[in-house]
């Protein structure tokens, strides 16, 4: 037996024995009486009037308009917001291709006119061996900490390759 079917019992026990005891005493009728009209007095109070039916619609009507309106200012708005970095195409370019080296990262290949982004970015050279990519020491020069690379990043913020110049290996 539930918890919840106990406290049922429970109440109906409760009730039943509280119906014997009240049937056991007779309210006196003018008392019966004061309430009951009291009870009406207060239900006929309750009836609401004309005027606040009128300012209850009123007030439900003001307030959908209100909240249509402030959707429809915020879809406007977001419409009319410039887009914040411009999304850029890339195109093969045979003159710049031999200048640099790629290296894919995440993912297969790009799609066709699938729209990416290029940052770029400045990064230890250790982390050229960490990405998979060999960063010979350079021919009679002490080698730059750094290494400028460009960060090929999908439309859904997954970087999808690594371009690397040729002249930072």
């Amino acid at each position: 037996m539930k918890h919840s079917e106990r406290s049922q019992e429970r109440l109906a026990r409760s009730l039943q024995m509280l119906a014997e005891i009240e049937s056991g005493s007779k309210t006196p009728s003018r008392i019966e009486t004061a309430v009951m009209e009291r009870w009406d007095a207060i239900q006929k109070r309750r009836v609401p009037s004309r005027t606040r039916r009128v300012v209850r619609v009123a007030t439900a009507i003001a307030a959908g308009i209100t909240i249509f309106g402030a959707l429809a200012w915020h879809n406007v708005t977001v419409r009319l917001k410039p887009e914040t970095t411009p999304t850029v195409r890339l195109k093969p370019d045979m003159t710049t291709e031999s200048q640099y080296t790629t290296v894919a990262v995440v993912g297969g290949p790009l799609m066709a006119d699938e729209p990416i982004r290029v940052v770029r970015m400045r990064v230890a050279r250790s982390v050229l061996g960490e990405l998979g990519i060999p960063s010979p020491a350079q021919r009679g020069a002490a080698p730059a900490a750094t290494v400028d690379i460009d960060v090929l990043v999908g439309e859904d913020g997954v970087a999808r390759g690594v371009r690397v110049p040729i002249s930072e290996l």
